[in-house]
């Protein structure tokens, strides 16, 4: 074998360079160092810091350039201490410099050689880089727990599972319970007086035992004082290596569980008295529709001239205004009289399947008179070939309140349209637009609340409940449909009733106008 280029191997003795022979042949990094320099490295430890042995200013770089200066002064005290016969450590760790600059972790077990008649120490080189890197984590996460365990509010308990021996608890389960650490270190968590059900605790073990772990279950527990309150436990089995352990969580919802309950006495007392106020509104509506009947009838009476009354037009001009009142009256009436049919689930809907046209027709007719007196022109489009599955009466009343918005809030020289249409799905839509004052995202969402009424000018001015668009959608649910609200300030609003393609049927006819999307 030929004498390698490295001067390391540069002796004479043939015992040193056997020697040196066999130690490049080790997997491990090998130095061997006399009180002056190094006299030996093997390929491997070249290896290790990235060097080569074809590289003039790697093999001639000194020994101290290799090692992490923070780490120099170790290596040098355990050498001379090696050296001179004093007490070192047979192994340690520390770092070496790469040729690249980057900095590598190997693991040093070091001893004394004769090394061609001269005592030298021989250093066995090992890259512990990766171990060291799992160390540190492994640290990490073992601080992160310690922190955890030790800052976090609810109470932590680490036992053993064979027989329940606390190895530790944190300092939120000392407080909670008014336990010192001596007294519960080693205890069985079982004797603990803790556990305000005496065989709670075997019951939870003994699941732990078949399972991995246990969330969220409920438990009272004696605390500081004797007071019992709320917790909820979490526990999770860890696998040790000579028993599996038990981690158990704690956190205490007394206060959660009072709040809870307080908002459903809060809530069950809101929907008794919202149930109370519908039925008295029901129960008030019918007895005001009577008298209020009568009233309207009267009225008409006297306005007429029934019985023979000669009246002076002043007269009539009372009974008329009487008149008027008291129809606004009762439309306010039957307003909330439906409305609180609605919030008493008390809402009946007898379907059937009809052709909208006559109805919608006829809450044209209806609207008619008003609109000509307040100077809005009403037009529209029905498309005749379908009828829909729906209550008449209902849709009636959508219809009614659809057009009596409109109108209400249209000045003169606007118009109202009303369309009845299919749509691409198969469904149909019933829908009113008109040149109105129009709405804002957060106006609509105050109309669609029942007596909410947009603050405006035009709407200050014009009487109404408030309850209009509210009944048009839940009448609309009631009949299985959806509304859509389509508006701008000062650019008016679309209204749209869409009924599902499920109720929608096709009569026998002309061919239906094209259809509209939904």
């Amino acid at each position: 074998m030929s004498e390698p280029i490295n001067p390391y191997y540069s002796h004479d003795r043939y015992d040193a360079a056997t020697q040196a022979r066999l130690l490049d042949g080790v997997a491990e990094g090998v130095v061997v160092r006399n009180t002056k320099e190094v006299v030996f490295a093997n390929k491997a430890i070249f290896d290790i810091v990235g060097a080569s042995f074809e590289d003039p200013s790697h093999i001639e770089r000194p020994l101290e350039q290799w090692i992490y200066p923070e780490d120099h002064d170790k290596v040098e005290q355990s050498f001379q201490a090696r050296v001179g016969g004093g007490d070192t450590d047979d192994q340690y760790k520390f770092r070496l410099t790469r040729v690249d600059g980057s900095t590598v972790w190997v693991s040093c077990r070091a001893s004394l050689i004769d090394w061609a008649g001269e005592t030298c120490v021989v250093a066995y080189i090992k890259d512990v880089s990766a171990e060291m890197v799992i160390r540190h984590q492994q640290q990490l996460s073992n601080d992160l727990f310690r922190n955890i365990f030790n800052v976090t509010p609810d109470f932590m308990m680490l036992f053993t599972l064979s027989d329940a021996r606390v190895i530790d608890v944190n300092p939120a389960f000392l407080n909670m319970f008014g336990c010192r650490r001596e007294d519960v270190l080693g205890a069985n968590v079982g004797t603990l007086s803790l556990w305000s059900e005496p065989t709670f605790f075997e019951r939870f073990v003994e699941e732990l035992k078949t399972t991995a772990f246990i969330t969220d279950s409920p438990a009272a527990l004696a605390t500081r004082g004797g007071a019992i309150r709320h917790f909820r436990l979490f526990a999770r089995r860890i696998d040790g290596a000579d028993a599996p352990f038990l981690l158990m969580t704690g956190r205490d919802v007394t206060e959660e569980i009072s709040h809870a309950q307080e908002l459903q006495r809060t809530r069950d007392a809101a929907e008794l008295s919202n149930r109370t106020k519908s039925e008295f509104l029901a129960n008030m509506s019918h007895e005001l529709r009577t008298p209020l009947n009568a009233i309207l009838g009267f009225s008409e009476l006297i306005r007429d001239g029934v019985g023979g009354v000669d009246l002076t037009e002043k007269h009539t001009d009372y009974a008329n205004d009487i008149h008027r009142s008291g129809t606004h009256l009762l439309a306010i009436i039957n307003d909330i009289l439906d409305l609180s049919k609605v919030e008493a689930g008390r809402l009946e809907a007898h379907v059937s399947v009809i052709d909208p046209v006559p109805c919608l027709d006829m809450c044209l007719r209806l609207m008619q008179h008003r609109a000509s007196e307040e100077g809005v022109s009403l037009t529209h489009t029905f498309n005749g070939s379908v009828m829909i599955e729906a209550d008449e009466r209902l849709l009636k009343q959508i219809a009614l309140n659809m057009l009596s918005n409109a109108v209400k809030f249209t000045k003169s020289g606007g118009s109202v349209d009303m369309s009845f249409e299919k749509t691409r799905d198969g469904g149909a839509c019933v829908s009113v637009c008109d040149t109105g004052i129009g709405m804002t995202a957060e106006e609509i969402a105050i109309a669609k609340r029942p007596f909410g009424q947009v603050d405006s000018s035009l709407s200050r001015s014009q009487q109404g409940s408030g309850l209009g668009l509210p009944l048009v959608v839940a009448f609309a649910e009631k009949l299985g449909a959806r509304v859509t609200i389509d508006s701008e300030p000062k650019q008016g609003t679309l209204v749209r009733v869409f009924f599902p393609k499920s109720v929608v049927h096709e009569k026998p006819g002309p061919a239906a106008p094209k259809a509209i999307a939904s």
